[in-house]
């Protein structure tokens, strides 16, 4: 019988294994997309034949590829392709957030819409939202839609307003906010669904352009040595691009898909999903179906998110569902019976309680010994809540960067007592809870390193500390990251450590991330990234 040689082999390195013994290695050995050999580099370069692409690590770090379990590939695609990328820009004053309105309404034609993602209002001098008369300045021929990072929020021009029949005498609707002037004049900020009175007028991308953009940000990710994502809003054009670009050789990174199934205006499709009698699991292992999505509140960092105590310093303010509470209850118990892990976004106290109660319930008419419904970003979560998690076998996905990247007011917000809960990803842990981490990209940057720093550092991009009690161990971190990821998608068994049988998937970091200081993460570099025995990505020196 003639010898099997690798198609690979790493030598040379740090192989941090991530397995139950979080053991260690020098070299591992890849054949047919697959971990062949996980040992010494005498042993990995024993399998090496003529054809054996052998890989000299130069004592670099190996991990699993990261798994971030809730992004939005394509809302941070759209950036590529016409929106402004305030992301990126991050103006630090709002002089020059309406300079970059001003120059991209210069560039349009008039009448065309002007569209951005990204603004953080806590990064300007002025921390506050622009006001729809200093967008007119900016763009007096063009309607303007700027959506704030978290995405619950965006800030409109008047020519947007006016479009979209928004006024004075127009009624909040529900489950959404007009922000108003004291004389009861919209200022041009529109809180959670207030949002889709505009966006319904707003022109759709185009579909070629919203494939390139996916392309693009997979690529953006691998790039990040993510290998693995669950986009967390799968609507019918991006299952079909994700479909093309796998088949044409253009799709750099596995995917689960969470199609919506909730909302009407953005897309429902239980009722397509449970006719075909499609489940969770569905697919392959670079496009499957990993669960449904829906989404109770909004987010923290916009004060959206719903909560029982009130916002500091806002007596009025609790936050705000955007479900009716007869609806979700339908759509989980649905989802449930029907063999579709349901994953619901609830980012404050009150939202989370509103979210196992409706998996209890669901689980009570239909128990599911495993299921493994989730709860997405998990933001302010008490210890009561995460035993009710460990005792109902639910599994959460916390946002870890938003720490880090999106935390800067959130003290202001909530105030110490309750900052201490935020992202509680250490007394999870200790709750023995298999929490995953998430960036939300775009929401918060992709590069797994920010929620790493964020896990474990608990500082905000000023250096201001948020939660320390819950700062874990950079091992539980990464854990979330790889093991605990596949976990969060039933494939533990095939992904998230590096070990004998499981698809390949690596990523090789430029320091040691387990021997240096952790305020140093956030300046550790990918120096490649592999999918099932395949380099992805690849630095340029």
């Amino acid at each position: 019988m003639a010898e099997v040689h690798a198609d690979t082999v790493l030598f040379g390195g740090v192989i941090h294994t991530m397995d139950d013994n979080d053991s260690l290695a020098t070299a591992v050995a890849l054949k047919n997309g697959k971990i062949a050999l996980v040992g010494s580099d005498s042993e990995a370069l024993g399998t090496t034949g003529s054809e054996t692409k052998t890989i000299d690590l130069e004592g670099h770090l190996v991990l699993p590829g990261f798994i971030d379990t809730h992004v939005h590939p394509s809302m941070a695609g759209e950036l590529t392709t016409g929106k402004i990328d305030l992301k990126t820009l991050q103006p630090s004053s709002m002089a020059a957030f309406l300079d970059a309105v001003k120059r991209k309404a210069s560039a349009t034609s008039e009448g065309e819409w002007v569209l951005g993602w990204g603004y953080d209002e806590e990064r300007l001098l002025e921390k506050r939202h622009p006001d729809k008369r200093e967008l007119d300045q900016a763009s007096p021929k063009n309607p303007v839609f700027l959506v704030q990072t978290c995405g619950h929020v965006a800030v409109c021009n008047s020519k947007a307003l006016i479009q979209a029949g928004i006024s004075r005498e127009t009624q909040d609707p529900k489950h959404g906010v007009i922000d108003r002037h004291r004389d009861g004049e919209p200022t041009g900020v529109l809180r959670n669904r207030a949002q889709e009175i505009v966006k319904r007028i707003i022109p759709p991308q185009r579909y070629e352009e919203l494939k390139e953009g996916l392309r693009v940000a997979c690529e953006r990710l691998a790039s990040w040595g993510v290998t693995s994502i669950h986009d967390a809003w799968s609507d019918h054009d991006v299952v079909q691009a994700y479909q093309e670009l796998l088949a044409e050789g253009l799709l750099p990174i596995r995917v689960g898909l969470m199609p919506p199934v909730a909302n009407p205006f953005e897309g429902d499709y239980l009722e397509q999903l449970t006719s075909l009698g499609i489940r969770t699991g569905f697919g392959n292992s670079m496009l499957r179906i990993v669960g449904v999505k829906l989404a109770v509140d909004g987010m923290l960092r916009s004060e959206t998110a719903a909560l029982y105590e009130p916002y500091e310093g806002r007596n009025e303010n609790h936050g705000l569902l955007t479900i009716d509470l007869d609806n979700l209850r339908r759509k989980v118990m649905a989802s449930n019976a029907a063999g579709l892990r349901i994953c619901i976004h609830a980012e404050g106290d009150r939202a989370i309680d509103v979210a196992l109660d409706a998996i209890e319930a669901a689980l009570e008419a239909s128990p599911v010994k495993d299921h493994r419904h989730r709860i997405e970003h998990c933001g302010l979560c008490t210890s009561t809540q995460i035993r009710r998690m460990k005792e109902l076998g639910v599994v959460p996905s916390v946002s870890a960067g938003f720490v880090h990247d999106i935390g800067e007011g959130y003290k202001n917000s909530l105030g110490s007592e309750r900052s201490e809960w935020i992202y509680p990803l250490s007394f999870l842990t200790e709750s023995e809870v298999r929490a995953s981490c998430n960036s939300d990209w775009p929401v918060s940057v992709g590069n797994p390193m920010v929620g790493l720093y964020s896990a474990v550092v608990r500082k905000t991009w000023k250096g201001q500390s948020l939660g320390p009690s819950q700062s874990c161990s950079l091992v539980d971190a990464v854990r979330a990251y790889t093991l605990n990821g596949a976990y969060a998608s039933f494939e533990e068994g095939r992904k998230g450590s590096i070990e004998k049988g499981k698809l390949a998937d690596l990523v090789v970091l430029s320091r040691d991330i387990f021997n240096m200081p952790p305020e140093e993460i956030l300046a550790v570099k990918v120096e490649m990234t592999i999918v099932g025995g395949k380099v992805v990505y690849r630095r340029s020196t």
